[in-house]
C-alpha cells in the first residue's frame, strides 16, 4: 500500500499497542496491519523498540537534580513561589 492510505493506521499504532482504541478502530488497525505489509513490518518495530525500552534500567538521577528538574517545569515564571509539597516521586499539584 502506499504510505497516504496507510497514514491514518499509522498514526494510531501507539494507541492500539496500548489497548487505547475503540473496538471499532482497534479492528480496523489490525485489519490493516493483516493486509499491508509495510505497516505489519513497521508496527513489529515499533513493538520490538517498547520491548527494549521497558527493559532498560531507569538511570539513577540525583536528588538534587531532580529537584530542580520539578522545580523548573512547575515554575510559572511569574515568580510565584513554589508549594513546599512539590518532592521528588510526587505528583506535582
Amino acid at each position: 500500500m502506499t504510505a497516504p492510505l496507510c497514514d491514518p493506521f499509522r498514526n494510531r499504532f501507539d494507541d492500539y499497542h496500548d489497548g487505547l482504541l475503540s473496538a471499532a478502530l482497534a479492528e480496523s488497525v489490525r485489519s490493516h496491519l493483516t493486509a499491508c505489509d509495510t505497516c505489519r513490518e513497521e508496527y513489529g518495530l515499533l513493538v520490538s523498540c517498547i520491548g527494549v525500552i521497558r527493559g532498560l534500567d531507569a538511570p539513577a538521577v540525583p536528588p538534587r537534580a531532580l529537584r530542580r528538574i520539578i522545580d523548573t517545569l512547575s515554575d510559572p515564571g511569574d515568580g510565584t513561589p513554589l508549594p513546599d509539597r512539590l518532592e521528588p516521586g510526587l505528583d506535582t499539584p
